[in-house]
């Protein structure tokens, strides 16, 4: 059973008590044949006065411990009170204490008594001052209250670099904090009066981080700044992540692999999200762009070579580029390469600025679309107006069913950031499928389970009988493209016959 404050103070309140019965009746003395104006009774007083004045300053302290302090003042402060100032009221307490036994109790000269207290004091301070610097450093920290218990800092601890923790006590001289890892690192007052110190989380909103990427120097800085922008705001939906202020890439600088582009982002820290996760998710949401949109990150390289120079990044212009492209894309990757090169001649390149409509709700369409760089925002129209209902990210296709059925588009598309797309015409796909027919089986098929979507595609896993909705959807699907697109209906030669 843990010690309550008031199971503290019995002890010391029976003392004091005790303690006054006997010296006031003195039954104890005589029943120690000791006589009552003897040196021994003498001495017997004063000792007894003298524990009597300690336990009347250790339940003083008490008293202030657990009732003013962890009482009043932690109600009126709205959190815990700082060991330091505890343990310095205890102790200007018992000087106090000691002044009153030396004047009252043994009857000596108390100047004597602090100048003595004072010179020591002088020698004590001089071998310990280290630790004194600790001590009120402690106090500046607490009466300045620019950090308190529960918040979270980033301390540059000299040689040990930088530490990130949440404070969990402010003692006399140390201050404790622990990192995210759950690991307590102990650091001496003095050091934080000495050292650079950032409250994360006081005041409380949302903080700025910076992280650095840097990319090769054959890619524009515009078309890399548009990818980034378009990764960082992909994370507006995470949860601690803020657009107000928004997002920005700047150039940093350049070394020798390349140009070193700086991603600026604001989060909640620890309101949800940690730095530490903030971090990775801006990490992976770069690298899943930069990858969809064929540009790698830079590094260290040496090339010799005596012939022309080969392109490095992917950028769109080159025939080869946008067969790779079409290879990524899920709609494309059954064709065979030879399909691929035919689409691939066909693609009309478009650049979108923010604020932009791609395509409309319930206009008719001819075409599909790959988005290669930026994020486009999906809008469908609601009572209210448009309302936001999705996000299409890069290497995402969108608009097959309007190319391929010439249904009216079902959504409004508009770029949330600068963007760049690929359109695929429905002159392409009909030249391509009047040479190769069963490519509309193929694609019909893979629409199909595209569009019944995630419990179809279980049963097709499951067994042949959930192959039936699949493929009577994909017939259907057949009978339109080949409507919409003016195809022959091809007939295998046993018919025929």
């Amino acid at each position: 059973m843990p010690r309550t404050p008031l199971l503290r103070a019995i002890p010391f309140c029976l003392f004091l008590l005790w303690g006054l019965l006997w010296w006031r009746n003195g039954p104890l003395l005589d029943a120690l044949g000791i006589a009552a104006d003897s040196d021994a009774a003498y001495w017997w007083r004063l000792g007894l006065e003298t524990l009597l004045w300690i336990a009347g300053a250790s339940l003083f302290n008490q008293f202030l411990r657990f009732v003013v302090y962890d009482r009043v003042v932690a109600r009126a402060l709205g959190g815990p009170v700082p060991e330091v100032l505890k343990a310095l009221t205890a102790v200007l307490v018992y000087l106090l204490v000691a002044t009153a036994i030396v004047g009252i109790v043994y009857d000596q000269s108390v100047t004597a008594f602090l100048a003595a207290l004072g010179a020591s004091g002088v020698v004590l301070g001089f071998a310990l001052r280290s630790l004194i610097a600790d001590v009120f450093t402690g106090l500046a920290i607490n009466l300045d209250r620019s950090f308190l218990i529960g918040d979270w800092v980033k301390v540059n601890e000299g040689v040990s670099g930088i530490v990130i923790g949440q404070i969990t006590e402010i003692g006399w001289r140390c201050t404790t904090l622990q990192t995210e890892e759950k690991t307590n690192v102990i650091i001496p007052n003095g050091l934080l009066g000495l050292e650079r110190l950032v409250n994360i989380t006081n005041p409380p909103g949302p903080t700025r981080f910076e992280r650095t990427v840097t990319v090769d120097f054959s890619v524009p800085p515009p078309r890399v700044k548009r990818v980034l922008l378009a990764a960082l705001r992909e994370l507006e939906d995470v949860p601690g992540f803020v657009m107000e202020p928004e997002p920005v890439v700047l150039v940093g600088g350049t070394s020798t692999r390349g140009v070193e582009y700086r991603l600026r982002y604001w989060i909640l820290p620890w309101g949800p999200i940690s730095p530490t996760t903030a971090e990775d998710r801006v990490y992976s949401a770069v690298l899943k762009h930069l990858f969809t949109s064929g540009i790698g990150l830079a590094y260290p390289k040496r090339d010799v070579y005596t012939a022309e120079m080969p392109p490095r990044q992917f950028d769109g212009h080159h025939h080869q580029d946008l067969v790779e492209l079409l290879r990524k894309v899920d709609l494309f990757r059954p064709l065979s390469e030879e399909d691929r090169n035919d689409i691939a001649g066909d693609l009309e390149r478009i650049h979108l600025a923010t604020g932009d409509t791609l395509v409309r709700q319930g206009t008719r369409g001819k075409s599909l679309f790959i988005l290669i760089e930026g994020l486009l925002d999906v809008f469908v129209e609601a009572e209210h107006g448009e309302e936001r209902v999705g996000r299409i990210h890069p290497g995402e296709c969108f608009g097959e069913m309007s190319l391929l059925t010439g249904e009216r588009r079902s959504a409004t598309i508009r770029p949330a950031v600068e963007s760049v797309v690929y359109e695929v015409h429905k002159k392409a796909i009909r030249g391509l499928m009047e040479r190769r027919p069963a490519l509309a089986e193929i694609l019909a098929n893979l629409l199909a389970e595209r569009q019944l979507g995630t419990e179809l595609a279980l049963h097709h896993e499951a067994g042949d009988e959930g192959r039936d909705p699949v493929d009577g959807f994909a017939r259907q699907l057949v009978a339109r493209m080949r409507e919409f697109l003016d195809l022959r209906l091809h007939v295998p030669k046993d018919d025929e016959d």
